[in-house]
């Protein structure tokens, strides 16, 4: 997958493409119904997918006072693109500049001069342009004369809900996981690069990955079942046992993701992992002791093992 970081700023010049507009925050079931549209045209007409998307959320521009806690870093994004198959992904800055683009400008010097655009992929509410002014129906309107074709996705709905990334954000921050894998279409992602820490797993013989605690949305704190990918063995996952929280035993306050991947004992400081949250499987808890607290781990091991292969 190769990524396009400013599309009007650099000699990046596409033909045949069939593009999929949007924010794409957590890439949730809604917005694969789109991008997998995109994917599967493209590869019917030799041409090439691409996601145009931002590096930031545009309300950090617009009304930075009402910007989210992202569900997914942009490394967890285009992390989950590139396993979806997408050829190019533009990655737009959203700043003022961009901001006062009109309309037509991002048509003609975007979608079609830069993008050489044959077919968009829009949801029934996007936007576009200075104030929104452009929209699904705009785009509509003028399609022909510009000689693409627009295709709008209606809302996506599942077990009685319209998909959104607030109604995942939200399901996520309370705890209510295994609906939010559901309607993203995949375990939760949580990825960043493996930091040093106090080294207390290995002393306990359950060595962790620390990674740092960043600013998106996280489950309530706890221990959690799942799987990591290290950076370069995109074909290897393996089982893991996920602690999101304080620590409250060895590192009472201190925030953290540490990730235990059952037998593995390689080292990994400087490395990105992702790693999917699958499964809650208890709230954090302080132990009295060193020994009850590597107890308690064992059983947290066994439990997931025991869980994961019965699945």
């Amino acid at each position: 997958m190769k990524i396009i970081k400013d599309i009007l700023k650099g000699n990046e010049k596409l033909k045949n493409s069939y593009v999929a507009l949007g924010t794409f925050d957590g890439v949730h079931k809604g917005h694969r119904v789109l991008i997998s549209e995109a994917v599967k045209k493209a590869k019917e007409n030799n041409g090439v997918s691409v996601v145009f998307t931002f590096s930031n959320h545009p309300l950090e521009i617009i009304f930075p006072e009402r910007v989210p806690k992202m569900i997914n870093t942009l490394q967890e994004k285009l992390y989950l693109l590139e396993e979806m198959g997408v050829d190019y992904v533009v990655l737009q800055t959203f700043d003022k500049e961009f901001a006062n683009c009109d309309r037509e400008k991002f048509i003609d010097d975007i979608l079609v001069d830069a993008l050489g655009v044959k077919e968009i992929f829009v949801g029934f509410n996007y936007t576009f342009g200075e104030k929104g002014a452009g929209n699904t129906e705009y785009l509509k309107s003028i399609c022909k004369e510009k000689n693409f074709i627009v295709n709008e996705v209606p809302p996506v709905e599942c077990k009685g809900y319209v998909l959104s990334s607030t109604l995942i954000r939200n399901l996520i921050l309370n705890g209510e996981l295994e609906l939010a894998n559901n309607f993203l279409g995949r375990p939760f992602l949580i990825s960043e690069i493996v930091e040093h820490g106090k080294k207390y797993g290995r002393l306990l013989g359950f060595p962790t990955a620390n990674l740092k605690v960043v600013n998106k949305v996280y489950p309530p704190f706890g221990i959690f079942g799942g799987s990591t990918v290290i950076e370069g063995e995109r074909d290897k996952k393996y089982s893991s046992v996920i602690n999101i929280g304080k620590n409250p035993t060895l590192k009472p306050g201190e925030l953290s993701v540490e990730v235990h991947i059952l037998d593995f004992n390689e080292m990994l400081y400087g490395k990105r992992i992702f790693v999917d949250i699958e499964h809650f499987m208890r709230a954090e808890k302080k132990f009295d002791s060193f020994d009850e607290l590597k107890e308690g781990i064992q059983k947290d091991v066994e439990n997931w093992r025991n869980y994961s292969n019965g699945k």
